[in-house]
């Protein structure tokens, strides 16, 4: 019932937060601009008007990769460089419009204006940044760990029985995923514990993200693989319609952008309900506060109290 409940919830707090989810596009689609468009026009430009083109569109022809393979060579490694820094860029900026998001997710029927979007994105910029580079440390771990020496080691055994490493690499994988989805829960609860705080307390953050984890595990556990599994499904439909659909002219490129940005906002979409469904899952089990304050949801002209964990406090009381 609490899964259900948290879902539902969720899926409110994200059509509320429509706004966030249109700059989380915008910005996604200007980030990959500057990568496609400067690597068009250098195609362009290696290219020219020749005949290369109507070879390359029945397959790879590697007699005329190997014709121009001076001009990839120098694109390759400007490539290489404008991708890390694109990735860089588009870390810092995930994390930054995450704070938004976050802030804006609080309540379900309180609507954020843009202003009120981009200073909670400054305000937890900074904690989401170290609570993100503390997981990502960790998720490496872990994928060091779980995979990479695992299956090495199935690899290099001499004795080992004909596809023992491949069943290797499907256990270690089937228990990466499942490790990641309780990082990422980690990850839900830390943001959504720092979102309603007043003060930036990142390492505070991620003890309560730990602690909130394992102590709700059954629901919170059940909640990330259902979005999971749904997010999987979208992620299969755009490889699905990628593959499957060749445009043969303008008009059906065109077609294959619309579709393929769709399905991208659906994508963010679902993000940012996981995001709203993990924080009504912690508000539905709300622990004691002995840290800093909260930021009421509500308006500031209306009954003074705050919340803390979803429990009403007069501001009269003492918060211990």
């Amino acid at each position: 019932m609490k899964i259900i409940l948290a879902i539902k919830s969720g899926l409110a707090r994200s059509v509320n937060a429509w706004k966030g989810i249109l700059i989380y596009w915008l910005v996604s689609l200007v980030m990959v601009s500057f990568l496609v468009i400067p690597l068009k026009a250098s195609l362009k430009a290696a290219l020219g008007k020749s005949m290369v083109t109507e070879k390359l569109a029945g397959g790879i022809n590697f007699d005329v990769l190997g014709d121009f393979g001076s001009v990839l060579n120098s694109m390759a490694s400007s490539l290489f460089a404008g991708i890390m820094l694109l990735v860089l860029v588009a870390v810092l900026v995930n994390i930054f419009i995450a704070g938004g998001i976050f802030g804006a997710i609080r309540n379900s029927t309180v609507k954020v204006t843009s202003v009120e979007f981009f200073s909670a994105s400054a305000k937890n910029f900074w904690s989401y940044l170290v609570i993100s580079v503390i997981l990502y440390l960790i998720a490496i771990v872990m994928i060091i760990c779980i995979v990479v020496l695992p299956v090495s080691i199935a690899a290099n055994a001499d004795s080992a029985p004909e596809g023992t490493t491949f069943k290797i690499l499907v256990i270690s994988g089937s228990l990466f995923v499942l490790a990641i989805s309780i990082l990422l829960l980690v990850a839900d609860y830390s943001r959504a514990w720092q979102a309603v705080r007043t003060e930036n307390a990142c390492f505070k953050a991620l003890g309560f993200g730990f602690s909130q984890t394992f102590r709700t595990f059954v629901p919170s556990f059940g909640l990330m693989l259902i979005i999971i599994i749904l997010q999987g499904l979208v992620a299969m439909c755009v490889m699905k319609i990628i593959a499957l659909y060749t445009p043969s002219s303008g008009s059906g490129v065109l077609f294959l952008f619309l579709i393929s940005q769709l399905l991208f906002m659906l994508k963010i979409f679902l993000k940012v309900m996981r995001y709203g469904s993990v924080t009504s899952l912690m508000e539905q089990n709300p622990v004691k506060a002995r840290m800093s304050p909260v930021i009421s949801p509500t308006p500031l002209h209306s009954d003074p109290e705050i919340l803390i964990d979803s429990t009403p406090v007069s501001k009269t009381e003492t918060i211990v």
